[in-house]
This record gives C-alpha cells, sequence and structure tokens, in this order.
C-alpha cells in the first residue's frame, strides 16, 4: 500500500505543470534513547530520545558537513494491550540555517500520538505503525505554521542465528521498514499533501541486557514545500538505546528516522 502510495504521488506530479526537479543530499542520523519503568502496574513506562541529524547539500557530498537539526523527545508508554503500544510523546527540533541547502533556522515543536501493533513469526516479527503528529514552527517569512502529519509505517524483523554460546552481540537483528508521511497544511504554506516516503534497512543487537544499539541506512524522498522540487536524503544511522529493565532483545520499531 505504502509503495502504490508513492507511486500514484509520483504519477500525479508527472502528469501536472511547472516541471519538476529532483536533489540529492547525503545525511547522517545518530540517536540515543533511554527507556525507564514509570508504574508497571498500570503498564506505563517513559522513554527520552536525543537526536542529532547531519547533513550535506547538493553540491557537498559529505553527510557530516552541516548540523541539520537537535532533537529532545520525551515519551509516555501504554504497554497494556497484547503485541501493542501506545506512545503519547512531544519533540523539541532545534532547525539551523544551511544555506547551501535552502534550509532556514527555527524552531519547531511537535505534539505526537502513535500505535504500534506488532506480530510474532517463527524466526523474526512484523509490525504496522500510525503516528500522528502536530508541528508548530515559524517558517522562513516568520509567519507560524500549524501542520498536521499522518505516518504509516510497515516494518519487519529477521532474527539471526546465534552459534557461539558467549557471543560478542546478543540476539541480533536485520531489519527494514517503509514509511510514508501526509503533511496536511494550510494552501499558503504548501498545497501538495504528500510529503515524505522512507526506506531503512539496519541491524541491532544487544551489547549487554540492558544496552542495545543499531547500526543501517536510510533513504528518502521529500517534496519541499513550493510543490516543484524532490530531495532525496540518504546516508548513515546509528542507534543507541539503554533500558533500565534488562531487555532479551530490542528491534528499534519506533525508532525515528529524522532527515526531513
Amino acid at each position: 500500500m505504502l509503495i502504490f502510495s508513492m507511486a500514484a504521488a509520483c504519477t500525479m506530479h508527472a502528469q501536472s505543470p511547472p516541471p519538476y526537479t529532483m536533489g540529492f543530499v547525503p545525511a547522517s542520523i545518530a540517536e540515543t534513547d533511554v527507556a525507564f519503568p514509570l508504574y508497571e502496574k498500570w503498564h506505563l513506562s517513559g522513554q527520552a530520545d536525543v537526536q542529532l541529524v547531519t547533513q550535506g547539500a547538493y553540491t557537498n557530498k559529505n553527510p557530516f558537513a552541516y548540523a541539520q537539526r537537535f532533537v529532545v523527545r520525551p515519551w509516555i508508554v501504554y504497554s497494556g494491550f497484547k503485541n501493542m503500544k501506545l506512545w503519547l510523546g512531544y519533540a523539541h527540533n532545534k532547525k539551523y540555517e544551511i544555506k547551501e541547502a535552502g534550509n532556514y533556522e527555527t524552531l519547531e515543536q511537535r505534539l505526537i500520538v502513535m500505535g504500534t501493533y506488532s506480530q510474532n513469526m517463527p524466526k523474526g516479527s512484523i509490525f504496522e505503525q500510525v503516528r500522528f503528529e502536530t508541528k508548530f514552527f515559524d517558517d522562513r517569512n516568520g509567519v507560524h505554521q500549524t501542520v498536521p502529519r499522518l505516518r504509516a509505517r510497515f516494518g519487519v524483523n529477521h532474527f539471526l542465528h546465534q552459534s557461539s554460546q558467549k557471543p560478542v552481540f546478543q540476539a541480533p537483528n536485520i531489519s527494514y521498514y517503509t514509511e510514508l508521511m501526509l503533511k496536511f497544511a494550510s494552501k499558503d504554506y504548501a498545497e501538495e499533501h504528500f510529503d515524505i516516503f522512507r526506506l531503512s534497512v539496519y541491524y541491532s543487537a544487544g551489547i549487554t541486557p540492558n544496552l542495545h544499539f543499531l547500526a543501517g541506512i536510510i533513504g528518502q524522498m521529500q517534496l519541499r514545500t513550493n510543490g516543484t522540487q524532490f530531495d532525496v536524503y540518504y546516508g548513515p544511522m546509528v542507534s543507541l538505546k539503554y533500558t533500565i529493565k534488562p531487555k532479551e532483545r530490542e528491534t528499534f520499531d519506533s525508532v525515528d528516522g529524522g532527515a526531513d
């Protein structure tokens, strides 16, 4: 469904003027998460994420050339349903000016509601995720904007076999997901609803029962608010997650590829 929606959006754009252009921008994402219990009787836990996104520009292929944004994102998580988690979060995004890429400096805040449903398979799991968020920020003209956005993600986790009794990394996985994002902004800011189509592939495993890591790559196509420019972001993604309560396996289903 995600791929079909993306193809339909591209077809729609291709059939209507003006001509569309495409730029390629290398980027990197580094994230650190800390998860902790809040009130186990009510199945409530918390998580705090810190993320740094860097990028190059259309003519600079160094994904670490410029800091794009710094994000602090706290969550409250409810896990009282079987195979399902509900998330309520807030994101504080400090975006930096990058003249070479046309990025302007602003402070963006988000309110987020998210649900993730996972299904266990014989040697892995699959998950579906829906996220509704509202972004609050001042645009490049100083006009305050409120932009609701709907995000849908489908992912697969493959549990890798371990033959060693004392492996270097514990419970390793190979995972991948696709994600489609639609925005619902005012017409004076952006007329198109299509925002981002994202793909990611990564390896994750445990260093200790409390500490897990992720290393992978991300690629996405985003339509700028002018409605004529597609930016393709691509590059490495790394993440560390520390869980106060030991966890046998961590698949990073909720990790946020934030290069937008």
